[in-house]
């Protein structure tokens, strides 16, 4: 089958040339200069496209040249008309109200659309026989199409770059045939596919079942052609926009973030619906980070590589943390805008944050995998209940890794269910509290998810073996800060450097 030949029969039937070039499987940028295609395929030019000039009526005045129907197999859908169209309609809609460079279409085809591709498949192995497959396309399917034509087309006109986790453009489109095929698709379903008809109390008619089904291995043309002309018909009309809907991307916002309170909640502590605290770490930062992206703060999850206890303090370098956002207005961050972000959460008083970015969503998986697999560095003020002895320094000297083994502490079981879980603990190093015999700075560092103050004490025997165990002796912790956590994201960023 000659490329000039397959053309012909789709001229004959009423196909545009962006279709001509899907049937002639072209790609990427060859949708952009049809001519320039359709000559290196060796295919002759319409000479209505040829033909440039305006056409001279007898009045010698210009004379509007005959109008195109209605492409058979697209209903109009790469027509320019319809890309006016489509432009006009987002840009009428609440396009200006979101600052995202990145963008997607996400269109809602008609099935009389699918119907009319199977229909053009028949005619073509009809026409042309075994150089058409049964099982393979003849086209680049119509959902490529759009991304290969559609996309780039309204990128170039809006200004914005593609991108699948972009602004999202919903665009629902119709035809006035739809009701009326979907009706015909039912009634030949039934026919086509009796046996799994007579299964079913009520058929789903969907595009799923029509690209899976709908094929000439599967469907015979006689059949087809009870309901549906082959080729497909010629129409007066083209595809119809329904509406357009704007779904903002989702957008991730990552730090660090230092607690400085002992007396401030991870997230809003609720006990039987009563707070228990005014604020919280969740709350500070989505409070001066969130409205920058979204009016909806309600809609933003934080999540954190791990969490400290109410009276324990995050200091070093602080404990990387993500807002994940839907649908927001804004997808960028610039270095002032995060400066004053962080300066903002800072005058809390109780809160610190600093490297705050915008993050590929992908890097979330870091949140996850710190929370189990990293170390972590802490700080323990204990008080034992007779001086520090040289005995009790040398047995809390520490410096090769053990395992414990802990039960989940008694404090959290409302909320976590009860496991003995083993925790490794890689290093423990004492010392005497300056002006306190009595008390001990402890340096720990352990696995990721260990339980640090079951750990000191033991708690009844629950985490074996303890520190408390270790040394024979009871032991309590007073105080604790989380000072280092070992995962190396985000990368390091400093915003109070100005942008040039």
């Amino acid at each position: 089958m000659k490329n000039q030949d397959l053309v012909e029969y789709l001229r004959s039937c009423g196909v545009c040339e962006i279709c001509q070039l899907r049937y002639l499987k072209a790609r990427g940028a060859e949708y952009r200069n049809i001519n320039e295609t359709l000559q290196k395929l060796d295919v002759k030019l319409n000479e209505y496209v040829k033909n440039e000039e305006l056409v001279v009526s007898a009045e010698n005045q210009p004379a509007k040249r005959a109008r195109l129907g209605v492409c058979s197999t697209c209903l109009g859908l790469f027509s320019k008309d319809f890309q006016n169209e489509l432009l006009s309609s987002i840009l009428a809609s609440d396009f200006a109200k979101y600052d995202c460079q990145k963008i997607v279409l996400a269109i809602c085809l008609p099935m009389s659309l699918q119907l009319r591709q199977l229909a053009m498949w028949f005619a073509l192995r009809r026409r042309f026989g075994a150089s058409i497959e049964e099982s393979n396309p003849p086209d680049v399917p119509i959902k490529e199409a759009v991304k290969l034509i559609l996309h780039p087309i309204i990128c170039e006109k809006l200004d914005k770059g593609y991108d699948a986790n972009g602004l999202m453009i919903n665009i629902d489109l119709t035809h006035n045939l739809e009701d009326e095929e979907v009706e015909k698709l039912v009634k030949l379903n039934k026919e086509a596919f009796p046996a799994k008809a007579s299964h079913q109390k009520r058929i789903e008619i969907s595009r799923g079942l029509l690209e899976k089904q709908y094929q000439p291995s599967k469907v015979k043309a006689e059949t087809f052609e009870k309901y549906f002309q082959i080729p497909c018909s010629n129409v007066e009309e083209s595809i119809k926009l329904i509406s357009i809907d704007l779904q903002g991307p989702v957008v991730c916002v990552a730090g660090r973030y230092r607690k400085l309170s002992r007396e401030l909640s991870h997230t809003p502590w609720i006990l039987n619906g009563k707070r228990l605290m005014e604020e919280s770490i969740e709350e500070i930062i989505i409070r001066d980070v969130g409205p920058h992206f979204t009016e909806k703060l309600g809609k933003i999850t934080f999540m954190s590589s791990g969490r400290e206890d109410v009276d324990v303090r995050c200091l070093g370098k602080g404990r990387p943390f993500v807002l994940e956002i839907p649908n927001a207005i804004r997808s960028c961050l610039s270095k002032d805008e995060a400066f004053a972000m962080e300066r903002a959460v800072d005058a809390s008083g109780m809160v610190s944050i600093h490297n705050l970015q915008v993050v590929p969503r992908e890097e979330l998986t870091h949140i996850k995998t710190g929370e189990e697999q990293k170390k972590k560095f802490y700080r323990a003020l204990c008080a034992l209940q007779e001086p520090v002895s040289v005995k009790i320094l040398e047995q809390l000297q520490i410096s090769t890794s053990f395992d414990i083994q802990q039960k989940t502490p008694i404090r959290v079981l409302h909320r976590r269910p009860l496991h003995t879980r083993p925790r490794t603990i890689y290093s423990v190093n004492a010392r005497v509290q300056r002006g306190n015999p009595k008390a001990l700075i402890i340096d720990i560092v352990t696995q990721a998810g260990t339980y640090i103050k079951e750990l000191v004490h033991g708690e009844f025997g629950r985490t074996t073996p303890s520190l408390s165990s270790i040394i024979g002796k009871p032991i309590d912790i007073q105080a604790l800060d989380v000072v280092g956590i070992d995962l190396d994201w985000p990368n390091e960023v400093d915003n109070s450097i100005q942008e040039e």
